[in-house]
């Protein structure tokens, strides 16, 4: 056998044996439904609904042992409207998540675009992720839980889970030059799942919130013209503030069929400044309370109900939903869902509070009522 057969042979092994440490998955999800709502605008709508479940979404997620423990991660993360093709996040085309990183025994170390401590930590204790979906959101997603504004430009560390428990902590750069804090996020969060007992809690900081947290084009100056990119009134005449501030803590308890569940935010925008479209200045607060209990009666077949309430400096919102779920199989399962808001006193804007479930227009009145059918399914 020549030399040049043996080094071919030797160099074909060494790809086999690198091929299969490393491995690439494609994942997704297609979730469609269509959406009755008693008021929006003043009337009556009837929509299809993408995401109503949890967003519609594709993505990639990929690692490669490089031996001692040590593995190179990454994952790429696409969300789409199902029904006109687009794709979401102010058309990003990994617009949910987008990171490289490293994982091992120490935990993991991500840079890039990714979802915060809220929510990681307490997604998976809500109402929303079990079965309400965007209509069980806290009003307006305002503390973010729901995923509706992941960070971009984040170093991210998750320790490992040790006798139940697992913290982390992510940085953002603000990315202005001649001011570091401009524009910068920064946040913590904690875990600890122990049998049927889960309990989380999260914490972060944003900067400039209209520019780093909701892609305005440019942050508000006193009386100056400013773009807002929030439309939802129960916090939109807040995105003026110097600085935003959300915590939270959450629970869960399984007792044989049955799911208990309850979380608390605060979201506090700092030092907000009047324009020339907005007229709130100085500092708001938003508590969010909820409650929910689900029960599988089969394998097939599980239900749920949670009960909402978010306060602000002059409004209140309570909201009532229901779900349920029909499994056809362990990828795919229809679903129905139905929420009622009412709205109370005098909103960010400083008109009179409308009812405004989440990812909705808002009513023209105190209430709204809406009613999802759809159908989902994971691959």
């Amino acid at each position: 056998m020549s030399g040049k057969l043996v080094v071919l042979i030797a160099l074909s092994s060494l790809a086999d044996a690198s091929y299969a440490q490393s491995s690439v998955t494609l994942y997704g999800v297609a979730d469609d439904g269509i959406t009755y709502t008693n008021n929006q605008g003043g009337h009556a709508a009837y929509q299809t609904f993408s995401g109503g479940l949890g967003g519609s979404k594709f993505g990639f997620l990929g690692k490669e042992d490089l031996g001692g423990g040590t593995s190179a991660i990454f994952q790429l993360e696409s969300g789409y409207d199902l029904n006109s093709g687009k794709l979401g996040y102010n058309q990003r085309l990994f617009g949910r998540q987008s990171y490289v990183g490293l994982s091992g025994n120490y935990g993991s170390v991500r840079l890039g675009r990714q979802y915060d401590f809220m929510v990681t930590n307490l997604q998976p204790l809500s109402s929303a992720q079990l079965f309400g979906g965007s209509l069980s959101a806290h009003a307006g997603d305002v503390d973010g839980i729901w995923g509706t504004y992941p960070v971009s430009n984040t170093v991210k560390y998750v320790s490992p889970t040790v006798g139940g428990f697992s913290a982390g902590a992510l940085y953002s750069f603000g990315g202005v030059p001649g001011s570091v804090g401009t524009s910068q996020q920064y946040g913590f969060g904690a875990a600890y799942a122990n049998g049927p007992l889960h309990l989380a809690a999260a914490f972060l900081q944003v900067n400039n919130p209209a520019v780093a947290r909701f892609d305005g084009a440019a942050g508000a100056t006193a009386a100056g013209v400013f773009a807002n990119s929030v439309a939802n009134p129960i916090y939109s005449g807040y995105a003026t503030a110097h600085s935003m501030r959300t915590a939270g803590v959450g629970a869960n308890y399984v007792l044989g069929n049955t799911t208990l569940g309850a979380t608390y935010t605060n979201t506090r925008f700092n030092d907000a400044v009047a324009t020339s479209s907005t007229t709130f200045r100085g500092s708001a607060a938003l508590d969010s309370y909820e409650a929910f209990a689900a029960y599988r009666f089969t394998p097939a077949i599980m239900a749920g109900l949670t009960y909402d309430y978010t306060s602000t400096p002059q409004s209140h919102y309570n909201q009532v939903a229901a779900g349920s779920q029909y499994f056809f199989s362990q990828r795919t399962f229809t679903y129905l869902i139905v929420a009622w808001q009412r709205a109370s006193g005098v909103d960010s804007t400083g008109h009179a509070a409308v009812a405004d479930l989440t990812y909705l227009s808002p009513s023209s009145t105190p209430n709204q009522v809406a009613v999802r059918m759809g159908i989902r399914h994971s691959f």
